[in-house]
């Protein structure tokens, strides 16, 4: 990474229960809650990482 163009963001874990319903929806088991977060946010989406 270079240092002159790379940006650093501090995230804070203010909410550890809220924090660990959106891993668990997106890297859970269950199929259905994490296409309905997709299809929520599809159009939201700034930066693809494809």
């Amino acid at each position: 990474m270079n240092p002159a163009t790379r940006k650093l963001l501090r995230v804070d874990l203010v909410d550890a229960v809220e924090a660990e319903e959106m891993f668990t929806k997106l890297m859970g088991e269950e199929v259905e809650p994490r296409r309905q977060f997709i299809e929520d946010n599809a159009l939201n989406v700034r930066n693809l990482d494809i």
